[in-house]
């Protein structure tokens, strides 16, 4: 019979995404606060985020659909900031930070739930992060209707940005990029402790 620290102990697919999400968490919010001449730098650290999130969905259960959902938002949301990190004057440039920010926000909101079904701290941590992406997300798609509420909660300049105006003030990105980078320590915590395992 195996003991519970074998069973807990994690793999290096494990050691290897909790690092490579906290160095990206760092480099993010480096970076956000920085000139936007550090394009590379900012296509690094979009890469090595990206090794880190495949890692933390192949420990899940990348066969499952939850987790092959929250991927493909994430996907979508890299493609989205790195388009708007190399197409600086392209006219598509503010639709780049609406779809990143939205599915930015959509991946882990679905990694959110998906976390409610497993270890207990999970589930906490989980309940957080549902809890954290689900306004800004009720605040953009219902923007539109209820412009004030839009405004309340930072997202504006984004509801502009999907009307074709330009967006001139990014804090709702920089926002954005606040939670994802808390979101990344938490969940590098996890997955170097053994917590994140495929369940199911």
């Amino acid at each position: 019979m195996k003991s519970k620290s074998t069973i807990d102990k994690p793999s290096l697919n494990a050691r290897v995404g909790a690092v490579s999400l906290v160095i990206g968490a760092i480099a993010l919010l480096i970076l956000t606060t920085q000139e936007d001449s550090l394009t590379p730098l900012r296509l690094l650290t979009l890469g090595i985020i990206t090794l880190g999130v495949w890692a933390l969905c192949d420990e899940m259960g990348m066969r499952y659909p939850l987790i092959r959902a929250g991927f493909v938002a994430f996907i979508f949301a890299m493609f989205a900031r790195s388009s708007a990190l190399v197409e600086t004057h392209s006219d598509s440039l503010d639709r780049y930070y609406l779809l990143y920010a939205f599915a930015l926000l959509i991946a882990i909101f679905i990694w959110s739930v998906a976390y409610l079904h497993r270890h207990r701290d999970l589930k906490i941590a989980g309940a957080l992060g549902v809890v954290a992406t689900i306004v800004p997300i009720i605040a953009i798609v219902f923007g539109h209707i209820a412009l004030g509420a839009g405004a309340f909660f930072g997202v504006s300049s984004l509801l502009t940005a999907a009307e074709g105006a330009a967006m001139n003030d990014f804090s709702a990105i920089n926002t954005i990029d606040y939670i994802f980078s808390l979101w990344n320590f938490i969940t590098a915590w996890f997955l170097w402790r053994g917590y994140i395992k495929s369940v199911y």
